[in-house]
């Protein structure tokens, strides 16, 4: 009797707790099911996302191109709480295409349609208050007529298409604040998104310099003329 209890407390002290068979999903994890950004890029924006908040860039952070929320979500969880986050989408899939954004895009016309129920879960998930978001329902012509966010630390572009990627980049990037990012999600994607950087840039006399990260995300930080004092390798 005393050698079978010894046996089973000893196989009980081996067994590892519940916490340690399971470890804590990651954030990328968390948000996986609302958002079609892969691990890698969800990780990049974290990072730009920290180095955001460790300069204090004032202002607040703005998503055009919702999807889901993840991305959203993923920006908004540490953002400082005296921020709030602007996010824009249609909810009705991506927009009519022109030709400057190539002969695969008109295929994708209608597709990646998520809820407001969906970017409000996932925000309840990752517990970011509703006092903490303006979401703006409708096409970026008609919302971007309405409120719009004084300052920006942190303009994230997910709008893939020529006219779309244009309309934005006119709207916010006036009240970026210097320091600022901009992040566009399918610079090396669609080509619309390309081009309409390279126009924007050429209507403005800018020279950014410009970061790339895998094979579609660049970003810029207002301002910034050079990486002479370095820049943190995002991967």
């Amino acid at each position: 009797m005393l050698r079978r209890l010894f046996a089973s407390s000893k196989k009980t002290a081996l067994e590892p707790r519940a916490d340690q068979q399971r470890p804590k999903p990651t954030l990328a994890e968390q948000v996986s099911e609302f958002t079609l950004c892969r691990e890698s890029k969800i990780n990049s924006l974290i990072q730009l996302r920290d180095h955001v908040e460790g300069l204090e860039i004032p202002g607040d952070y703005v998503e055009c191109g919702v999807y889901k929320g993840g991305t959203a979500a993923v920006l908004a969880q540490r953002m400082r709480a005296d921020r709030r986050i602007w996010l824009y989408d249609s909810f009705e899939g991506m927009p009519p295409t022109s030709e400057k954004d190539g002969t695969e895009a008109p295929k994708w016309v209608g597709e990646c349609v998520g809820t407001e129920n969906d970017v409000r879960e996932i925000l309840r998930r990752l517990r970011v208050a509703p006092e903490r978001y303006v979401l703006r329902k409708g096409w970026f012509s008609d919302t971007f007529q309405g409120e719009l966010p004084e300052q920006i630390a942190f303009l994230h572009v997910d709008a893939d298409w020529f006219d779309s990627v244009s309309l934005v980049l006119e709207t916010f990037y006036d009240r970026v604040a210097e320091g600022g990012v901009i992040v566009m999600d399918d610079f090396g994607h669609w080509e619309g998104c390309r081009e309409a950087f390279y126009d924007f840039c050429a209507r403005r006399g800018l020279r950014p310099l410009l970061e790339r990260f895998e094979n579609d995300q660049a970003y810029w930080f207002k301002g910034k003329l050079h990486n002479r004092e370095g820049w943190l390798k995002v991967r």
